[in-house]
């Protein structure tokens, strides 16, 4: 329905918008101008059927006014199922993450170092088994554990960088960009989590 989505999903709001409320149609005719020009057209020829609006020149009145979209930090998806798609391809990105500290693992195993070796696989089939079950269901107390993993990873990343005889900012970098956008997408996916709960 937005301009930049590909074509294929621009058929759907002919069918979608038909069936909106009249609370929905008015939400769109406040936004049309970020809307596809057939998708404005259509909520507007639906609230003229409904009686929403007794003609186009209803929606210069102040009530119409297009809205700037406000940024926001997570942003508000509105159909449940575009929301259970976020949920699940958030998981299984967080899934590929536990590929670092499974194959760091066995890095170490493979150079004697069985301790530090051990913990560092159980810890990414542990991360791997919260993900792949966030890729069925939200559960709080699997984000949760994640959240806790990914602290807990930052501090062991950052104690082996600085421990390092040579500095490298990358490797700092790196570490901290990954560790926010784990973060990032756990938080989103609470944010969701509320929306599908209201």
């Amino acid at each position: 329905m937005w301009r930049k989505r590909e074509k294929k999903e621009n058929t759907d709001f002919r069918k979608d918008i038909p069936e909106y409320s009249d609370e929905q149609i008015v939400a769109i005719l406040k936004l049309r101008d970020h809307y596809q020009p057939e998708a404005a057209k259509l909520a507007v020829n639906e609230a003229l059927k409904r009686g929403i609006i007794n003609s186009e020149q209803d929606l210069l009145a102040e009530e119409y006014r297009c809205e700037p979209i406000k940024f926001s930090l997570f942003p508000e998806i509105k159909k449940k199922i575009n929301r259970v798609k976020i949920r699940k391809s958030i998981a299984r990105s967080l899934v590929l993450c536990s590929l670092f500290p499974v194959v760091f693992g066995l890095i170490e195993i493979n150079r004697n170092n069985y301790l530090e070796g051990i913990a560092l696989l159980a810890f990414g089939l542990v991360w791997l088994f919260c993900a792949s079950q966030l890729i069925r269901a939200f559960h709080i107390i699997l984000v949760r554990c994640l959240m806790i993993q990914t602290i807990l990873a930052a501090f062991f990343g950052g104690y082996k960088i600085l421990n390092k005889t040579t500095f490298i900012f990358f490797d700092s970098f790196i570490l901290v960009m990954l560790c926010t956008f784990i973060l990032y997408g756990l938080l989103f996916m609470i944010k969701i989590q509320k929306n599908n709960s209201e």
